[in-house]
Protein backbone atom coordinates (compact mmCIF):
# COMPACT_ATOMS: atom_id res chain seq x y z
CA UNK A 1 0.00 0.00 0.00
CA UNK A 2 1.32 3.57 -1.00
CA UNK A 3 1.37 5.91 1.91
CA UNK A 4 0.09 9.45 0.75
CA UNK A 5 3.19 11.25 -0.15
CA UNK A 6 4.77 8.52 -2.22
CA UNK A 7 1.58 8.59 -4.99
CA UNK A 8 2.56 12.27 -5.91
CA UNK A 9 6.27 10.75 -6.39
CA UNK A 10 4.51 7.57 -8.52
CA UNK A 11 3.09 9.75 -10.69
CA UNK A 12 5.78 11.98 -11.53
CA UNK A 13 7.76 9.12 -12.52
CA UNK A 14 5.44 7.73 -14.68
CA UNK A 15 5.23 10.93 -16.18
CA UNK A 16 9.07 11.38 -16.89
CA UNK A 17 9.01 7.50 -18.09
CA UNK A 18 6.40 8.37 -20.54
CA UNK A 19 7.86 11.76 -21.95
CA UNK A 20 11.38 10.32 -22.25
CA UNK A 21 9.79 7.08 -24.42
CA UNK A 22 7.69 9.27 -26.61
CA UNK A 23 10.92 11.50 -27.14
CA UNK A 24 13.29 8.38 -27.55
CA UNK A 25 10.93 6.69 -30.10
CA UNK A 26 9.18 9.53 -31.72
CA UNK A 27 12.02 8.97 -34.58
CA UNK A 28 10.86 6.11 -36.91
CA UNK A 29 13.06 3.44 -36.11
CA UNK A 30 15.25 3.63 -39.41
CA UNK A 31 16.21 7.21 -38.37
CA UNK A 32 18.07 6.26 -35.33
CA UNK A 33 20.52 4.25 -37.23
CA UNK A 34 20.82 6.41 -40.74
CA UNK A 35 25.05 6.32 -40.44
CA UNK A 36 25.17 2.77 -39.73
CA UNK A 37 22.80 2.12 -43.12
CA UNK A 38 24.74 4.99 -44.85
CA UNK A 39 27.96 3.24 -43.97
CA UNK A 40 26.83 -0.09 -44.87
CA UNK A 41 25.24 0.86 -48.41
CA UNK A 42 28.82 3.10 -49.12
CA UNK A 43 30.84 0.01 -47.97
CA UNK A 44 28.96 -2.51 -50.13
CA UNK A 45 29.49 0.19 -53.73
CA UNK A 46 33.23 -0.03 -51.97
CA UNK A 47 33.19 -3.66 -52.46
CA UNK A 48 30.92 -3.84 -56.23
CA UNK A 49 33.91 -0.90 -57.17
CA UNK A 50 36.66 -2.74 -55.48
CA UNK A 51 36.17 -6.54 -56.18
CA UNK A 52 34.87 -5.72 -59.39
CA UNK A 53 35.93 -2.92 -61.27
CA UNK A 54 38.86 -1.75 -59.87
CA UNK A 55 41.43 -5.10 -59.09
CA UNK A 56 40.47 -5.86 -63.11
CA UNK A 57 41.40 -3.09 -63.93
CA UNK A 58 44.88 -2.86 -62.05
CA UNK A 59 45.84 -6.51 -63.74
CA UNK A 60 44.62 -5.83 -67.19
CA UNK A 61 41.25 -7.49 -67.34
CA UNK A 62 39.83 -4.75 -69.51
CA UNK A 63 43.07 -4.25 -71.61
CA UNK A 64 42.38 -5.44 -75.42
CA UNK A 65 43.47 -9.16 -76.14
CA UNK A 66 43.06 -9.41 -72.65
CA UNK A 67 41.50 -13.39 -71.64
CA UNK A 68 37.84 -13.10 -70.95
CA UNK A 69 38.09 -9.50 -71.40
CA UNK A 70 34.14 -9.08 -72.40
CA UNK A 71 32.53 -11.10 -69.64
CA UNK A 72 34.77 -9.00 -67.31
CA UNK A 73 33.58 -5.53 -68.67
CA UNK A 74 30.03 -6.87 -68.32
CA UNK A 75 30.74 -7.88 -64.45
CA UNK A 76 32.20 -4.83 -63.92
CA UNK A 77 29.45 -2.85 -65.61
CA UNK A 78 26.61 -4.99 -63.65
CA UNK A 79 28.60 -4.71 -60.40
CA UNK A 80 29.14 -0.63 -60.63
CA UNK A 81 25.68 -0.16 -61.64
CA UNK A 82 24.81 -1.73 -58.58
CA UNK A 83 27.25 0.33 -56.17
CA UNK A 84 24.80 3.01 -57.66
CA UNK A 85 22.08 1.50 -56.67
CA UNK A 86 23.52 1.35 -53.05
CA UNK A 87 24.72 5.17 -53.67
CA UNK A 88 21.32 6.11 -54.15
CA UNK A 89 20.19 4.72 -51.12
CA UNK A 90 22.93 6.58 -49.29
CA UNK A 91 22.91 9.64 -51.07
CA UNK A 92 18.77 9.65 -49.87
CA UNK A 93 19.79 9.13 -46.42
CA UNK A 94 22.91 11.89 -46.44
CA UNK A 95 20.10 14.62 -47.52
CA UNK A 96 16.84 13.49 -45.78
CA UNK A 97 18.50 12.75 -42.46
CA UNK A 98 19.15 14.79 -39.13
CA UNK A 99 22.75 14.21 -38.79
CA UNK A 100 25.18 17.35 -39.71
CA UNK A 101 27.63 14.62 -40.72
CA UNK A 102 25.86 12.86 -43.41
CA UNK A 103 24.83 16.00 -44.74
CA UNK A 104 28.57 16.98 -45.09
CA UNK A 105 29.30 13.99 -47.40
CA UNK A 106 26.18 14.21 -49.32
CA UNK A 107 28.15 16.29 -51.89
CA UNK A 108 30.53 14.10 -52.13
CA UNK A 109 28.33 10.87 -52.79
CA UNK A 110 26.53 12.86 -55.44
CA UNK A 111 29.72 13.06 -57.38
CA UNK A 112 30.74 9.89 -56.21
CA UNK A 113 27.24 7.98 -58.06
CA UNK A 114 27.61 10.08 -61.16
CA UNK A 115 31.28 9.06 -61.46
CA UNK A 116 30.17 4.96 -61.21
CA UNK A 117 26.89 5.84 -63.46
CA UNK A 118 29.34 6.74 -66.04
CA UNK A 119 31.35 4.15 -65.89
CA UNK A 120 29.19 1.35 -65.03
CA UNK A 121 27.33 2.22 -68.24
CA UNK A 122 30.37 1.94 -70.48
CA UNK A 123 31.39 -1.31 -68.88
CA UNK A 124 28.14 -2.64 -69.56
CA UNK A 125 28.28 -1.47 -72.97
CA UNK A 126 31.61 -3.26 -73.36
CA UNK A 127 33.33 0.46 -73.47
CA UNK A 128 36.46 0.73 -71.32
CA UNK A 129 36.84 3.82 -70.47
CA UNK A 130 40.32 4.67 -68.22
CA UNK A 131 39.42 8.29 -67.29
CA UNK A 132 36.24 6.95 -66.39
CA UNK A 133 37.64 4.72 -63.86
CA UNK A 134 40.59 6.48 -62.46
CA UNK A 135 37.44 9.23 -61.81
CA UNK A 136 35.35 6.96 -59.96
CA UNK A 137 38.76 5.69 -58.39
CA UNK A 138 38.91 9.62 -57.40
CA UNK A 139 35.79 10.41 -55.85
CA UNK A 140 35.70 6.99 -54.47
CA UNK A 141 39.17 8.18 -52.30
CA UNK A 142 37.30 11.63 -51.53
CA UNK A 143 34.77 10.00 -49.94
CA UNK A 144 36.30 7.36 -48.18
CA UNK A 145 38.82 10.76 -47.43
CA UNK A 146 36.21 12.88 -46.24
CA UNK A 147 34.54 9.95 -43.77
CA UNK A 148 37.40 9.57 -42.03
CA UNK A 149 38.23 13.24 -41.19
CA UNK A 150 34.72 13.24 -39.87
CA UNK A 151 35.27 10.16 -37.59
CA UNK A 152 33.35 7.51 -39.47
CA UNK A 153 35.51 4.73 -41.50
CA UNK A 154 33.94 3.03 -44.45
CA UNK A 155 34.78 -0.53 -45.49
CA UNK A 156 34.34 -2.45 -48.11
CA UNK A 157 31.34 -5.06 -47.39
CA UNK A 158 31.68 -8.06 -49.60
CA UNK A 159 27.59 -9.06 -50.75
CA UNK A 160 26.66 -11.31 -53.42
CA UNK A 161 25.84 -8.93 -56.56
CA UNK A 162 22.90 -10.30 -58.53
CA UNK A 163 24.41 -11.37 -62.11
CA UNK A 164 27.62 -11.11 -61.32
CA UNK A 165 28.49 -13.68 -59.03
Amino acid sequence: MLTHYKRPLLAIALAATTLTSVTLFSKPASALFDKTRFITDVGVAFFAFHHWVWNPYKHGAFQAGAPHRTAALVKAGLATLFAVNRLKAADHLAHTSKSPLLHKLAGAIDHMEAAFASVGQNLKNKVFDQKGIDNANNSLSSVDTLSKQAGMTIHDVPVKIPGVG
